[in-house]
């Protein structure tokens, strides 16, 4: 029968935990660009479709520039209040996300964004009980200083449905 001395027992426990906290603290690998743009519009979307303003407005640079609407960030944060407080839309659904790595700390992406007053959980079911609203939305996120990628440039054009088949 083995017996174990308490110093022992102490001795197994620190080496248990000094184990479990350099695996805690190891340094993980950062994700690469197609990875991080990726899931900073995973993020933007669910924020949108919780109605969190705030949310979405965090991954918008404050260098931020619509490519031929002359938005900045403030008049996107305008557009998006209004569209929350009217209650256009219900339910956010992102398709056909394609990301380009330009460089290391750059990657330009291009979406389409649909938005519809249902409470359908699929995007195929969607149409069947709503009114959409879908967008083909292009930009480019940059890392910026303080390590947070945000997007820093974007266009979008009006989806007709049968764009979406």
């Amino acid at each position: 029968m083995l017996t174990l001395s308490r110093s022992r027992v102490m001795g197994l426990g620190l080496a248990l935990l000094a184990a479990g906290a350099v695996l805690y603290f190891w340094p993980r690998p950062e994700p690469g660009v197609q990875e991080a743009v990726t899931r900073r519009v995973v993020e933007m979307t669910r924020a949108a479709e919780e109605k969190d303003v705030g949310g979405v407005m965090e991954a918008v640079s404050e260098r931020f520039r619509s490519v031929g609407g002359g938005w900045g960030k403030k008049e996107v944060r305008g557009v998006l209040a209004s569209q929350v407080l009217r209650g256009q839309w219900v339910r956010v659904f992102m398709t056909n996300l394609e990301v380009r790595e330009v460089s290391p700390t750059q990657g330009d992406f291009q979406a389409r964004f649909i938005f519809g007053r249902s409470q359908a959980e699929k995007v195929q079911d969607l149409a069947a009980d709503s009114v959409l609203n879908a967008w083909l939305i292009e930009g480019t996120f940059e890392k910026e200083e303080d390590g947070e990628w945000r997007v820093v440039r974007a266009k979008h054009r009006s989806l007709n449905p049968a764009d979406l088949l």
